[in-house]
């Protein structure tokens, strides 16, 4: 019983984790520029419907909150909330079984036959640095995607961020308020994409991950900074080298999912009703951003 209270804990995180990990890999270093300019949140107007369209970070640290007033006006303004997808299902003892088959690598394969010895042993390292070594010993036919997702969870949790983001804090208060709540895509698909990270290039995923980890803390303050102030600057340039440099995982985790969601979205905006859709920072900016794709189909973007 405790086994899998403790593998649900991991796997609520992992998936809160889901595209920060692979966001934090790709932001370039800079220094923050701490001027308010606007906020992540705009509306979408197109022959006389309107939306809200937020950018969610999915972890936060108790110093985020309150969240920028921007979030509750659009809340406050929309009928229905709508997220990428029902994080709550994890308690669903189907959901748990599904991602715990999908997790583990094909019999016969272990970490450390899929890694070779240096990549392991950084891997290694890395899970004794922060004093948890026992975890990855009970890991050993993990996919190396939960691996690193279990390890960047370790890593954020150390620097402060132990709170749920921006969806789950207004999925939360629209339960609270009986609002309506709709979403983008299945938590299965979630769970899919979270799963198959890196697989067919194991060891580049790994070793780029653990190289990426050093910077961290500073990456998430420039993410935040971005967030909180309406800008994209450094995230739109991360975005095009995460596109140029890791075109499958880019294509995964931003374009085909973009691509599903923009029906739905066009669908929410001619259906008379105000929807508040709150995704990941990642998915509104750069060159296959839903922002873009938005201006390009003839609406009206606003940056409130």
């Amino acid at each position: 019983m405790l086994y899998y209270w403790y593998m649900k804990r991991i796997i609520s995180l992992c998936l809160v984790l889901l595209i920060g990990a692979g966001l934090f890999s790709c932001v370039s270093s800079a220094a923050p520029n701490t001027g308010q300019t606007g906020s992540s949140v705009w509306r979408i107007s197109k022959d006389g419907g309107t939306l809200y369209l937020g950018g969610s970070v999915h972890i936060l640290r108790d110093t985020d909150y309150p969240l920028p007033n921007q979030f509750d006006m659009a809340f406050s303004q929309s009928a229905v909330l709508v997220l990428e997808t029902d994080i709550e299902q994890l308690a669903d003892e189907y959901v748990v079984e599904y991602l715990m088959y999908q997790v583990f690598l094909p019999d016969g394969q272990t970490l450390r036959s899929v890694l070779d010895s240096d990549t392991y042993k950084l891997l290694e390292a890395a899970f004794n640095e922060y004093g948890y070594g026992f975890l990855l010993d009970g890991m050993t036919n993990y996919k190396p995607s939960m691996v690193i997702n279990v390890l960047t969870m370790l890593q954020v949790q150390k620097f402060g961020f132990v709170q749920e983001g921006v969806d789950m804090y207004y999925l939360e208060k629209a339960k609270n308020e009986k609002k309506s709540v709709d979403y983008l895509e299945s938590i299965e698909s979630q769970i899919d994409l979270l799963v198959t990270m890196g697989d067919g290039y194991e060891n580049e995923y790994v070793l780029y991950s653990l190289q990426d980890m050093a910077s961290t803390e500073s990456d998430l303050a420039i993410l935040l900074d971005e967030w909180k102030n309406g800008r994209s600057s450094t995230l739109e340039t991360s975005l095009i080298e995460m596109k140029e440099e890791w075109p499958d995982m880019y294509k995964a985790m931003i374009t085909d999912r973009n691509s599903a969601w923009m029906p739905q979205i066009e669908k929410f905006l001619a259906s008379g009703k105000v929807y508040f859709v709150i995704v990941g920072l990642a998915h509104l900016h750069g060159p296959d951003g839903l922002l873009r794709q938005l201006e390009d189909s003839g609406c009206v973007v606003e940056n409130l």
